[in-house]
């Protein structure tokens, strides 16, 4: 590949080392820092390099100009700075000595991360990548250009925090496109404030993608984390990442929305970090341990999808409309229905005749009293004189006691307890009408190999419990075996393993490692087969995966330098001189 400038002047080529166009004298001058490609560089002879917009520890990123569609685009150049030491003069990336097989390594990574994103390029809320080229001995990602700014500085520019249902709306196309990578395998590991943009018309998509060796520490490329948003395990050189991770960082994303402050930096609930509720946070109970719940430390205790998450934030609001709602009903269903309806040329509806109605039951009140008093007189009589007075109490105790032994004190209710749901199908339930009158059901679904489809596998409260004064009842409600495709786990280091695997469904326990022979073409370290194909089906509950990781290569056997057979030699006797 030439490395040329393209001059914007005569549309001619130039060599990149020029400042200006040796044809027209257009002004060509480079901009960008050392090391990157300079400003004006015709790339593959397609792309118009802009300026610098970012340096990580994995590459660099571009601004730039498709001159095929005329459109702006957003390059990303894979060039690892701990790996590589420098460009030669054709533009050409130069690998440090002995870093070759980690550059091979992480090189491959960062291919089948945006080779994979490209598949996702029609769902919301996640940046296109358009193409993937090699050139300059390294490879270049190409990704859509929207005008945009970072979620930090939209932040910036509100003059008061946002309610809660405003910050789900705006983020609820991240949640589709983080919901999207996980189920095909991908991790993003860099959610954050910087890596989320908003588009002027109220949009917002997810950017900042990078390998797993760019979001861990103490891998061989520098690391890019960001404190206060990514997750405890990040920071560990002894636990996976999966899609848990993203939920963390999603879930300190709204931790800094909704409190206007970020999360202690590399600290999970359990390890310092106070909820929204205990800084003072304008939410709900529901929306904090939401939040609460997705930003645990520990990786079991810790939401671990982002559709859990969002059921978990949204279903609080559900709930307590769906319990208002059955009060309602309640109140309303102890009118009749014809008190409820305006009559032609009848009387007003009850709305309307509030005053009527409370005159009436003060009347109506006062004649109960009125009764009850009389009632008392006639069995009371009148004390006129002191004796009177005394035979009357004597006969009034008598009297008295027979009739406390023939009065029964009014029995205290039975407190209302929870029926059996367990077993029972869910549908039966809602076409119940009685229950669906009486209860709340809040119904999170599960696999389950032992119970049926469709039928409750647990509640909450229990058979025989009180019923809760909400009338709330937790159900969680069996989706069948669980049957995953699995996805293709080849060519990755076995942390890279792991998370696709587990983000497929697959219980980590489940996932056997068995290293093999290198037969000296294949990356040390990396998967190169496995008992189950990508692409089949398994049970991730119950069936186990094995995944063959290729051994160091082989150390050649140096060829023995054949000895030299001696050759014999003959010796001829010299001929006698004769006399002459």
């Amino acid at each position: 590949m030439s490395y040329e400038k393209f001059c914007t002047g005569c549309g001619q080529t130039f060599p990149a080392a020029e400042d200006s166009c040796p044809r027209c004298g257009k002004a060509c001058p480079n901009e960008n820092p050392g090391g990157t490609l300079p400003a004006g560089l015709y790339l593959a002879e397609r792309y118009l390099i802009g300026r610098v917009v970012e340096v990580d520890g994995e590459g660099i990123l571009y601004e730039a100009i498709d001159r095929e569609s005329g459109l702006p685009v957003v390059i990303k150049e894979y060039l690892p700075v701990t790996l590589c030491s420098k460009r030669d003069e054709e533009g050409a990336v130069v690998v440090k000595a002995g870093s070759e097989v980690p550059y091979k390594t992480t090189l491959v990574d960062f291919v089948d991360l945006y080779k994979n994103l490209m598949q996702l390029n029609k769902k919301r809320g996640l940046c296109r990548v358009e193409a993937l080229f090699k050139a300059n001995n390294t490879v270049y990602a190409v990704m859509q250009y929207q005008k945009s700014v970072t979620l930090t500085d939209w932040l910036n520019r509100q003059t008061e925090l946002l309610p809660f249902e405003r910050c789900y709306a705006l983020l609820e196309p991240v949640f589709e496109g983080l919901s999207a990578m996980h189920a095909a395998g991908l991790i993003h590991r860099g959610v954050c404030p910087e890596n989320i943009r908003i588009t002027p018309d109220g949009g917002a998509f997810l950017a900042g993608y990078g390998t797993l060796a760019l979001r861990s520490l103490n891998s061989e490329l520098k690391p890019c984390l960001y404190e206060g948003y990514s997750a405890p395990e990040q920071y560990s050189t002894t636990e996976f990442q999966g899609p848990y991770t993203d939920v963390y960082s999603l879930a300190a994303v709204f931790y800094k929305m909704l409190a206007g402050t970020a999360p202690v930096a590399g600290a999970g609930r359990g390890d310092g970090c106070p909820t929204l509720r205990q800084i003072g946070a304008q939410v709900t109970s529901a929306v904090s341990k939401a939040v609460d719940h997705a930003m645990w430390g520990g990786v079991e205790q810790r939401t671990q999808t982002v559709a859990l998450f969002a059921e978990e934030l949204t279903g609080g609001a559900r709930t307590r409309a769906a319990a208002a709602g059955m009060d309602a009903t309640r109140v309303v269903g102890s009118v009749p229905a014809s008190a409820a309806k305006r009559k032609k040329g009848g009387l007003s509806d009850l709305a309307d005749n509030k005053p009527l109605l409370i005159g009436g039951c003060v009347l109506l009140c006062l004649v109960i009293v009125a009764l009850i008093w009389f009632g008392i007189r006639g069995q009371v009589p009148v004390a006129n004189s002191s004796s009177d007075l005394s035979s009357s109490l004597t006969d009034s105790s008598s009297s008295g006691s027979s009739l406390s032994s023939s009065v029964q004190p009014t029995p205290t209710p039975k407190a209302e307890t929870v029926p059996n749901f367990k077993g029972e199908l869910y549908s039966d339930l809602q076409a119940n009408s009685e229950y669906q009158e009486k209860y709340i059901f809040n119904v999170t679904e599960s696999y389950s190999n032992n119970v049926d489809a469709g039928k409750v596998i647990s509640q909450s409260p229990l058979e025989g419990e009180p019923l809760p004064s909400d009338h709330k009842i937790d159900l969680v409600v069996s989706k069948g075996p669980q049957y995953v495709t699995i996805p293709n786990y080849l060519n990755y280091t076995s942390g890279d393993v792991l998370s696709v695997l587990t983000a497929a469904g697959i219980k980590r326990e489940n996932i056997k490692f068995v290293e093999v022979v290198n037969d000296g073409t294949q990356v040390p370290g990396q998967s190169v087969d496995g008992d189950r194909k990508p692409g089949s089906t398994m049970n991730p509950e119950t069936d186990a995966i094995t995944v063959y990781m290729a051994g160091a290569l082989p150390t050649p056997t140096p060829t023995p330098t054949p000895t030299p057979t001696p050759v014999p030699t003959t010796e001829v006797p010299l001929e006698e001189e004769k006399d002459d």
